[in-house]
């Protein structure tokens, strides 16, 4: 395959995403009111309760990427003192704003016609990376002058108890202060009240949503594999910016249903599934297709580490903005026990790292994973945490971990003789490991 290929997609689900979720690929054509530019962790429950319309910076960083774009943006970026060692989709969306302030419009780089349109608000979130304190605070300062939101990342110490009620009290009150200082400040700027008995209904579905979308990453636990990794990083668009929304919903329900039929028939994502592999870290969105490569190898990707959503919370919703509190306080004691220790601010909206000690060892046995490729993102420090100390665990289990460096969104940092030289003998160990498996349980049956 030759360098930056795009994904074939296994799934028809997967192929079909430009038509079931119109509303996410279309937003950039045409005029639209009332955009807020949002970071991973703002809840799209809130916006959709007040009729406004989300962009996501870091998304539009990835969309670039896919479409080879993101390069110029960069360079860009880079020309305006911007270091290439920020966070790649921070730098692409700095050079993108750089040039639309040029040109006084949208910058004609721009992917798709419309490019993110002009923001009202700004809803920012510290959570999980240093850039993001001053990301938006920069692009208010220099390039868009409107009124910013920042939400404060909360982190539950590693050695605390988190069943402890007072513990427990402490981190849901700050999370009801954090969300309700969300909706008055969206009610003060839009100047349109909060309507409880719609969000109500906007959080029913996103429930909906998530059950669906988790009892079908369950079914990956399928031999063979029914979804890999180049359908799920097209599939986790619903979770991240469409939850609440009807078409969202039928997606997911259309996802379960053909994994489901597929599970039945015994069919994979290959038609030799040799070796199921766990991937750590962000992909890099200019290559995607570097997973169809692993494919043909028989390497199929049964598990993603990064927004992985965690087991389905069921929540009372007679309060919905108290279910939202408690939907994110369960799922971060649910990853709290699973001894999250390369991973803080767990206690947020977000969703993002699949990760810990405890967590990561399940996952061997019930995905019967062969090994771990994870991606040293150049770009992203918070995304490598841990990735040395888990390969190291991974490796007492008896299973290989390969640790390769590129980034995200940057393909200059990218190398397909490189990748390939590593991937080569990886996939050779995998095999062997597995050798050496089938002789040891031959000879302890034989015993």
């Amino acid at each position: 395959m030759s360098e930056m290929a795009k994904a074939i997609r296994s799934l028809e689900t997967a192929r079909n995403a430009r038509k079931m979720l119109p509303s996410f690929y279309d937003r950039g054509l045409g005029k639209r009111k009332n955009i807020a530019w949002c970071m991973h962790g703002v809840p799209t429950e809130l916006l959709m309760a007040f009729d406004i319309e989300a962009e996501w910076p870091e998304n539009f960083g990835a969309f670039c990427a896919s479409q080879l774009v993101a390069q110029k943006f960069i360079a860009m970026a880079e020309q305006e003192g911007y270091t290439g060692d920020l966070c790649a989709y921070l730098t692409n969306t700095m050079g993108y704003c750089k040039r639309s302030k040029d040109v006084g419009g949208v910058a004609p780089e721009s992917p798709y016609p419309g490019g993110m349109g002009e923001p009202v608000v700004l809803l920012g979130s510290g959570y999980l990376c240093d850039p993001r304190y001053k990301w938006f605070q920069a692009i208010a300062t220099r390039y868009i002058n409107v009124p910013i939101f920042n939400s404060d990342p909360m982190s539950p110490p590693y050695d605390i108890d988190i069943k402890d009620k007072r513990i427990k009290e402490h981190y849901l009150e700050q999370l009801r202060q954090d969300i309700w200082g969300q909706i008055v400040f969206l009610e003060e700027k839009l100047g349109k009240k909060f309507d409880v008995t719609r969000f109500r209904r906007i959080m029913e579905i996103s429930q909906e949503s998530l059950y669906y979308w988790c009892k079908s990453l369950e079914l990956r636990k399928a031999k063979p594999c029914p979804m890999g990794a180049a359908d799920y990083f097209t599939c986790i668009i619903p979770q991240l910016f469409m939850l609440g929304k009807e078409e969202g919903l039928e997606f997911y329900k259309a996802l379960y249903a053909e994994m489901k039929e597929r599970v039945a028939n015994g069919q994979g994502v290959v038609k030799n599934e040799k070796y199921r592999m766990y991937f750590a870290g962000i992909p890099p969105y200019f290559n995607l297709g570097m997973f169809n490569y692993l494919e043909k190898l028989g390497a199929v990707s049964v598990f993603e580490s990064v927004y992985y959503p965690g087991p389905f919370v069921d929540v009372d919703l007679k309060d919905p903005v108290e279910g939202l509190v408690q939907r994110i306080w369960e799922r971060a004691s649910w990853y709290h026990e699973c001894r999250t220790e390369a991973m803080p601010e767990i206690c947020n909206p977000g969703i993002m790292l699949g990760v810990g000690s405890k967590f990561l060892l399940e996952l061997v046995d019930e995905y019967e994973i062969d090994g771990a490729v994870m991606h040293r993102t150049h770009s992203c420090r918070a995304i490598s945490w841990g990735q040395v100390h888990y390969k190291n665990l991974l490796e007492k289990a008896d299973v290989p971990a390969l640790v390769f460096e590129s980034d995200m969104a940057d393909p200059r940092k990218w190398s397909d003789a490189r990748f390939k030289a590593q991937i080569e003998p990886f996939i050779e160990m995998m095999e062997y490991r597995k050798y050496k498996k089938v002789q040891k349980k031959s000879n302890s049956q034989e015993i």
